[in-house]
């Protein structure tokens, strides 16, 4: 695809990618860097678009963004209970600490190094994806790459060590 071609499906369906994202995720900052990652998905050749249902391709991936973007939360919300360091003990389990051992383990010896890093930024630390992406080096698509491949490594590390 090509700039020119990039700049017209901009103009044209921007407002209304924004307008979804923004009634899903309810928070205007967020809404505009997911509608930008679709944008430069398809800057980056990631996302291949036929120009018959444009529209609706990119709506498409800015409600799955979105999906994503709430999963994240979810799971880094569920990620900063457990990994909390306060001295209040966690009320789902007796277990929490041997759990927080467990998890900053896996993170310190089964991620790797760029992984961990973005990772501890971003969840740790608190970071916007693009301050991540600034400070490490990367682009935020990249930035985006390692944070879901992390997670879904934790997920089945610990889905897998219950069973």
């Amino acid at each position: 695809m090509t700039k020119s071609e990039l700049e017209i499906l901009f103009k044209t369906h921007y407002a209304a990618m924004f307008r979804l994202a923004v009634s899903l995720l309810y928070d205007a900052d967020e809404a505009r860097d997911v509608v930008s990652d679709v944008f430069a998905s398809l800057l980056d050749g990631g996302l291949a678009i036929r120009s018959d249902n444009a529209r609706g391709f990119l709506l498409t991936c800015v409600r799955n963004s979105c999906i994503n973007v709430i999963r994240h939360k979810q799971m880094r919300e569920r990620f900063m209970k457990l990994y909390s360091t306060s001295a209040e003990p966690l009320a789902d389990g007796p277990d929490n600490s041997m759990m927080l051992a467990e998890l900053r383990d896996y993170i310190n010896t089964q991620l790797p190094p760029l992984s961990r890093r973005i990772f501890t930024l971003r969840y740790l630390q608190d970071m916007t994806c693009q301050q991540v992406a600034d400070a490490v080096g990367v682009s935020r698509v990249t930035v985006h790459h390692h944070l879901s491949q992390s997670l879904e490594k934790i997920n089945a590390y610990f889905n897998n060590s219950k069973q």
